[in-house]
């Protein structure tokens, strides 16, 4: 256990160093400075293209010499991190099962499997949202038991953006809940809806 905060402290100091550097190297790339009139210049910058939307004043200035100072306007200069696209989001529904299957984790993986396919068609069609069933014990899977620190038979939901996994979630209430099956898919499917909502 030890080891294992040990580790998160470590790749969090690794990420925050990363990003540091990444925000210290975008703002000495390109110098700026502020004319007049409050627009945002960089200077001795050839111009090769000009920036969809502008007007006829950055038309004008655009087109001259090489040497003249750009002018581009506040409101299109380029953000130094671009956001996830919605299309990047996906949500993950995980059933984690091993070799021994008893007749209560079937149900629980039917159901699941239920409430995802008839609640979210869409979703599952536009890749907003998968199915995954896997043996934890089956070679190469083991490292989810970790990950998602099981102890049993689970239903596990993964917010993702990319490849990045954002969030996640272990659904424990589904033992519980799976003498109904009514309020058991009504749980699996609210607690989906809140990470579509959110990934």
């Amino acid at each position: 256990m030890k080891l294992k905060h040990i580790t998160t402290a470590l790749l969090l100091v690794f990420v925050g160093v990363s990003v540091a550097f990444l925000v210290v190297k975008g703002t000495r790339s390109r110098p700026e400075k502020v004319n007049s009139v409050g627009q945002t210049t960089l200077a001795e910058e050839p111009v090769s293209t000009i920036p969809p939307g502008g007007d006829s004043a950055a038309t004008k200035i655009s087109q001259a010499s090489p040497k003249t100072p750009r002018v581009v306007p506040t409101a299109t200069a380029a953000p130094a991190q671009s956001q996830p696209s919605v299309s990047d989001r996906t949500v993950v529904a995980y059933y984690f099962h091993g070799n021994f299957r008893c007749q209560t984790c079937r149900k629980i993986e039917a159901f699941s499997r239920e409430a995802v396919e008839s609640g979210f068609p869409e979703d599952l069609k536009a890749g907003r949202l998968e199915w995954r069933a896997i043996n934890v014990e089956e070679p190469g899977n083991e490292h989810f038991i970790q990950d998602y620190q099981l102890f049993s038979k689970s239903l596990v939901l993964v917010a993702k953006e990319g490849s990045k996994q954002t969030r996640w979630k272990n659904l424990q209430k589904v033992w519980t809940l799976v003498g109904d099956k009514e309020a058991f898919i009504q749980y699996v499917q609210d607690e989906i809806r809140a990470y579509l909502g959110g990934a």
